[in-house]
């Protein structure tokens, strides 16, 4: 649950992405009722609208708004919104069920929850075929990252039963930085590759004055303490071992932080500590200190997201890491790379699995009323890649709400560039329909800096893919036992970095973590890879 959290601040410090789910129970039609062709009294005769139901959780949907009139039109639908609250979302779901009114869908349930979802015979089996017909631009979008099969994580006995929501930042968000105004300085004319590279700039930016202030007062790189399979996760990388995660290796699965080359990646990672080459307080630092730190420019390089690394205008607007570096010295950049090559030539850092949570699941009763699936399969697709529908729900009318100024980025007209008049419109109610397939790339068109889109584009590409494969499959045992396996090896490897333990002691952790449980998650681990994922 931990993780949860953090991994949503992550995507809070990205874009604003509101939650939001629809049910209408016996509220909608179905049946004879919707098929085309047949009014309501069954004689040939005008299409009968369908009606769609939308939870609006966060009291900003408008049935009148520019958008949601343009649907209803564009698609013969009417919609009615059921207002809650994100908090209560989980718990109405629940007491609909109890009371055998199924909600015509719901949004994102853990994949525990998914599971007992399906368990209680209360979801609908979709069928793949309407998908790739209804929701095309989904489905590739889906491909961009989770390959051929994107229906892999929520396939149960080679059914479907949700649409696929994930975060598709998450693959490639982690990069590694340098300052490159720092290495200018110290006489470093090209961003390290390798990790012997890595560790001469390193050295420099301890001791020879990058900042220019006389002071020996800056260190080559910094962490916080919070997640072990982030924390010097390129040097891990360069070692092909990715603590706390689970990856395969020729058909095995293996967890990085009880591999042989973890123990290489400390030794290294203790010899920088011992050369004052990591800030001594990563030991306690938490998100804040080392936005601190890489602010109030005491540190050198820093594994990050890489939007933060690049101007605020590139992607997602605001004042990001660079945009604040770049008012105080106008000679600021980052040189960016994915990761610094190890003995081996192998390198990455640990990414976040794009799955994070199951999908967009649809009641029982849809699985005889594919007229109503379909209807609510075009409106996701057509409010969330299309660009005519989204335009209108997000940002209204062009020319009469807004219009793209010189730099291709939407600029709303008055008053509506106040956000109370926006409210009042119901423009930027755009997530109150899904809210849940975030391309980011088709939504930052509107609102990053046109000359600037390649270099967001390219950064990003940098990214490598090394994450956990497991983790949207349920895992008992591993839920039982990953909290004391994770504190074991976090504590463990700060002693082991800090000199408190010696490396001498890495089999004895090894042998430690497998008796405190990991020997069983590991069997765990590779039935679920077995069962759902070796070809």
């Amino acid at each position: 649950m931990a993780k949860r959290k953090r991994l949503t601040v992550a995507i809070s410090l990205v874009l604003t992405a509101a939650l939001a789910a629809a049910c209408s129970g016996g509220n909608g039609n179905s049946g004879a009722e919707n098929k085309p062709g047949a009014s309501p009294s069954g004689t040939a005769g005008p299409e009968a609208k369908t009606a769609l139901t939308f939870w609006d959780l966060d009291g900003n949907a408008k049935a009148d708004s520019v958008g949601v009139a343009a649907l209803k039109e564009k698609f013969n639908i009417d919609v009615e919104y059921i207002s809650s609250t994100r908090e209560a979302m989980k718990e109405k779901l629940n007491l609909l069920i109890v009371s055998n009114d199924i909600p015509d869908w719901w949004k994102e349930p853990s994949f525990p929850d998914y599971d007992k979802l399906i368990q209680q015979d209360v979801a609908a089996a979709i069928p793949q075929e309407l998908v790739e017909k209804h929701m095309p631009k989904y489905v590739e979008w889906l491909k961009r990252y989770l390959g051929d099969d994107p229906f892999k994580y929520v396939r149960r006995d080679d059914k479907i039963y949700a649409l696929p929501v994930i975060w598709d930042l998450g693959t490639e968000g982690l990069q590694l930085a340098f300052r490159e105004d720092w290495m200018k300085k110290v006489g470093i004319t090209k961003t390290p590759e390798t990790i012997e590279e890595m560790e001469a700039a390193l050295t420099k930016f301890r001791n020879d004055d990058p900042d220019g202030n006389g002071k020996k007062d800056t260190y080559g790189i910094t962490a916080a303490s919070g997640d072990i399979e982030i924390m010097f996760s390129s040097v891990f990388g360069a070692f092909d071992a990715y603590p706390n995660i689970f990856r395969a290796k020729d058909g095995k699965v293996v967890r990085g932080e009880i591999e042989p080359g973890a123990k290489q990646a400390l030794e290294v990672l203790n010899r920088w500590y011992k050369n004052e080459l990591i800030d001594p307080e990563f030991v306690v630092n938490k998100a804040n200190n080392v936005e601190d730190k890489v602010l109030g420019d005491k540190i050198g390089s820093i594994e990050y997201y890489w939007w933060a690394l690049i101007p605020g205008n590139a992607f997602i607007g605001g004042q990001q890491w660079y945009d604040k570096l770049k008012a105080k010295h106008p000679d600021f950049e980052f040189a960016t790379v994915g990761g610094v090559k190890g003995p081996e030539g192998k390198s990455g850092i640990s990414q976040y699995n794009p799955a994070f949570a199951s999908g967009i699941m649809f009641g029982k009763q849809l699985e005889k009323d594919q007229d109503k699936l379909i209807k609510y399969m075009q409106v996701f697709e057509a409010t969330q890649f299309e660009a005519e529908s989204y335009e209108k729900l997000q940002f209204g009318i062009e020319g009469t709400h807004w219009k793209k100024n010189d730099k291709g980025m939407v600029e709303f007209i008055a008053p509506y560039d106040n956000e109370d008049e926006r409210k009042k419109a119901g423009i930027g109610n755009f997530y109150s329909m899904t809210g849940s397939f975030n391309d980011y790339d088709f939504q930052t068109s509107y609102t990053s800096d046109e000359s600037l889109r390649k270099l967001a584009q390219d950064t990003r590409a940098k990214g490598s893919r090394e994450m956990d494969i497991l983790a949207p499959f349920s895992k008992p045992i591993y839920n039982e036992t990953q909290d004391k396996l994770e504190q074991l090896t976090t504590t463990t490897f700060i002693d082991f970095i800090t000199g408190r333990k010696s490396l001498s002691e890495f089999d004895s952790f090894v042998q430690e973590w497998k008796k405190m449980g990991g020997d069983k998650v590991l069997e765990e681990a590779q039935k679920v890879y077995d069962e759902n994922l070796k070809s």
